[in-house]
């Protein structure tokens, strides 16, 4: 039987989306909820660089639970996968300078850095 995300589930998950945007300092890309389900995956994101258009998409928990706590993290899970794009797309792309790549190499290290400095201080 499947295990597919209510409409209130659907929207917490959309609140944990903008709340992991903001902390990931996504700000400059666009992402909204795709129509259709995601393929054998509690959630899936597709991307449109050139719009800075991330789609995402909710599928079937299988045997997860649906919690906020496991829709939280599955939406930060998404998430995630916008914040490292432009590393993986300038990472793979053989006409990439050293210099755009160990700057994509930078963006990401700068925020974890900030993030997990802050919380090692006891800081939230």
């Amino acid at each position: 039987m499947p295990n597919i995300p209510t409409p209130e589930n659907a929207e917490l998950f959309a609140q944990s989306v903008k709340k992991w945007q903001q902390v990931l300092s996504l700000g400059d890309w666009r992402i909204e909820r795709g129509s259709k389900p995601a393929k054998a995956a509690m959630a899936s994101v597709e991307f449109n660089p050139s719009a800075r258009l991330a789609t995402y998409r909710l599928g079937d928990f299988g045997a997860e639970k649906i919690t906020p706590e496991s829709l939280d993290q599955t939406a930060l899970h998404e998430l995630l996968h916008v914040f490292l794009h432009d590393l993986m797309t300038v990472a793979q792309d053989p006409k990439s300078s050293q210099d755009e790549v160990e700057m994509q190499e930078h963006r990401v290290i700068n925020l974890l850095e900030k993030l997990l400095s802050k919380d090692s201080n006891g800081r939230s």
